[in-house]
């Protein structure tokens, strides 16, 4: 009997450790089998080190935006389209962690998690193209407008997620890289994608965020009037507008980008509330595209001052934003509070579904998002000028974001197109750009109407 109850303490143990080491296996084959796949050892793979990447990237037009060809990799024929997409597809040296060509490698290559290799020698395959959403024009309009300065141009259909354009800037033409250590300053993180993984002082266009907290918790918000001198003074620290804006009201201080009165608002919010709203708008976390993850933008109120917690309303203090991640955001107002996750793969394959977040998210009421539009609105009836953007039916926010005495501002521009025959939202950062509602909404002024067809 007890030799009976030894062997089956031994087999029980064993099953035991056969379970656990299958267990081991399988979740290390799930985080890592298509690196395992992909290992120079495997001549599926590889030819003489060279990865056998064999798939076509289109643009949404069917542009060709790489091609391999030979086993060699073939770049569009234009090179403003190159230098301007290279952030989306990658150089050779797989240098760009977001580029199509590293991130969508299994695709490119052939493997699955299901089918494994299911391409050999390019004999026996399932289409493994890609198509982008990106419009390869409209990024290549974008990039030039940029003029050399460094920042980002990102649209997308806020109703779709489709990214229409993503432009980051440096760049380079990846077909005939430059020597980018004799010019350091010029490609400084040039290998970086800003749109997707970069943080920035918001400035003003946090106001957006402010104003939607004050809508749903201040009651009174849309009576009160507001006084602005110019400058107030909170526990020593002293808050200054441009111009003393005198008394307004939201919507004015909206428009004008009242520091004056936003500082006050934030106080009446209280660093809780604020914390709460900044969260919604989706700061401290990251938003996936079709795998990639953006860059986090920070907002931390847990121990700020009151001067502090003014200045964060405003959009300082130590207040950070991912541009892609505020113009979903933008678009979330747009579109009646609801947030559509923007995406870059036009056409999807069939086990990507398998690491999808949530595609749809409620971040605000109609109510609010009704009120923001027509505040936005205004700002370009008002103060930034419907002649300089006919026929857009624009609502938009400008920032210019403090980044020390020493270092220009940034300047950012982001908003929507208030048509449901183009239903877009934008974001332009241009870093040391200055005055937001000068330089990067004159960028913005260029290139949205290309997006809709106009030039």
């Amino acid at each position: 009997m007890k030799l009976i109850s030894a062997r089956t303490a031994v087999l029980v143990a064993l099953t035991v450790l056969l379970v656990l080491g299958l267990t081991v296996f399988l979740v290390q084959y799930v985080n890592h089998a298509a690196a395992w796949a992909q290992h120079p050892s495997n001549r599926h793979f590889y030819t003489n080190a060279r990865l056998n990447t064999s798939g076509t990237i289109y643009d949404r037009h069917g542009n060709i935006l790489i091609q391999m060809v030979d086993g060699e990799i073939r770049f569009n024929e234009d090179a403003t389209v190159r230098t301007a997409v290279m952030h989306a597809t990658g150089d050779r040296g797989d240098n760009v962690e977001t580029g199509a060509l590293l991130v969508f490698r299994d695709r490119l290559t052939g493997w699955n998690f299901f089918n494994g290799a299911y391409r050999f020698n390019n004999k026996i395959s399932p289409a493994h193209d890609l198509t982008l959403t990106l419009d390869a024009n409209l990024c290549a309009r974008a990039y030039q407008e940029l003029n050399g300065r460094k920042g980002t141009v990102g649209i997308y259909n806020y109703k779709t997620g489709e990214i229409l354009c993503m432009v980051s800037s440096p760049s380079f033409d990846p077909a005939n890289p430059p020597d980018l250590q004799s010019y350091p300053e010029s490609y400084e993180g040039v290998y970086l994608n800003r749109l997707l993984s970069a943080t920035y002082t918001p400035g003003s266009v946090f106001k957006l965020v402010t104003t939607a907290a004050a809508l749903d918790h201040l009651p009174y918000i849309m009576r009160k009037p507001y006084q602005c001198q110019g400058r107030t003074q909170i526990e020593g620290n002293m808050v200054t507008c441009l111009t003393a804006h005198g008394q307004v009201t939201l919507k004015e201080a909206l428009a004008h980008s009242c520091n004056v009165t936003f500082a006050q608002i934030a106080l009446e919010l209280g660093a809780d509330r604020l914390q709460e709203y900044a969260e919604l708008a989706g700061f401290n976390s990251s938003l996936e595209i079709d795998g990639i993850k953006t860059a986090v933008g920070k907002v931390d109120l847990a121990r700020a001052t009151k001067a502090e917690l003014a200045w964060a309303g405003i959009g300082q203090f130590t207040n950070t934003a991912n541009p892609l991640n505020f113009m979903a955001f933008v678009g979330a107002i747009a579109n009646d509070g609801i947030r559509v996750t923007p995406k870059i793969l036009a056409d999807k394959n069939v086990f990507s579904s398998l690491n999808d977040t949530e595609n749809k998210k409620e971040l605000l009421s109609k109510e609010t998002t009704a009120t923001l539009k027509n505040m936005m609105r205004n700002n370009t009836l008002t103060v930034y000028g419907e002649h300089n953007f006919r026929g857009l039916e624009l609502c938009a926010k400008s920032g210019t974001a403090e980044v020390g005495a020493e270092r220009k501002p940034h300047a950012w521009f982001t908003g929507f197109l208030a048509r449901d025959d183009f239903p877009l939202a934008f974001v332009v950062v241009i870093e040391g750009g200055g005055a937001g509602s000068r330089a990067a909404a004159s960028v913005a002024a260029k290139i949205l109407p290309v997006a809709i067809g106009v030039n």
